[in-house]
Parts: structure tokens; sequence; C-alpha cells
């Protein structure tokens, strides 16, 4: 994977999410637009769970692996299910107690893949 090909595409995601905040709405913007909207938010999380997975391992000297992009891929999903957990209305200490959870699991998920 290109060195910088993550950071890029957040910062480009940074910029559509900024420019779609301000300038619509969501009645406004319409199903694909709502699609737009939450794959930028992913690629947002995912670059910024990335570069959190990178500090870890530099902190305890590892160095950074496929794994490791898998692992920020898995922590990147839980604030999107806690978005959709508030656009449905359904968020509670439960809600979030069982994306820890499942965020948790997928990572062990990946830890045990090899």
């Amino acid at each position: 994977m290109p060195k910088h090909l993550i950071p890029v595409l957040s910062l480009i995601a940074a910029v559509i999410l900024l420019t779609m905040l301000n300038f619509t709405t969501p009645a406004g913007i319409g199903p694909l637009g709502v699609l737009v909207f939450f794959t930028a938010v992913y690629v947002l999380m995912l670059g910024i769970a990335v570069a959190l997975v990178k500090l870890f391992l530099k902190m305890t000297g590892k160095q950074m692996g496929r794994k490791s992009y898998m692992y920020g891929a898995m922590i990147a999903f839980g604030p999107i299910m806690l978005l959709l957990a508030q656009s449905l209305g359904s968020m509670s200490p439960l809600t979030v107690g069982l994306t820890v959870v499942f965020v948790l699991l997928g990572c062990f998920l990946v830890s045990k893949r090899g």
C-alpha cells in the first residue's frame, strides 16, 4: 500500500464532509448523498484509526504491517456504527457497549487471522 494513500484520502474525505455539511441538508441531498456522507466519514475515521495504530506501534517499537491496517479498519467501523445508531434514534449505553464489543471482537478476529 502506498505510504501516503490513506492520509491523502482522509484529507479529501474531510474536504467532502465539510462541503456537504456547509452547503446541503439531509433532506435535500437524497439517498446517494447520504451514502457519500457515510463513506466519507468512514474514510476519515480510517485515516484517524490507522494513525492511532501507527502511533501505538511506534511506541511499542514494532513495524507497521498489513495486519495493522486491518486493525485500523476494524476500529474505524465503530464510529460508523454509533452514527448509524444515532440516526435511527436508538442511542443508549447498551448500544455503545455493544459497539465496543463488536469492535473488540473484530480486532480479536484480526489477531487470530495470522
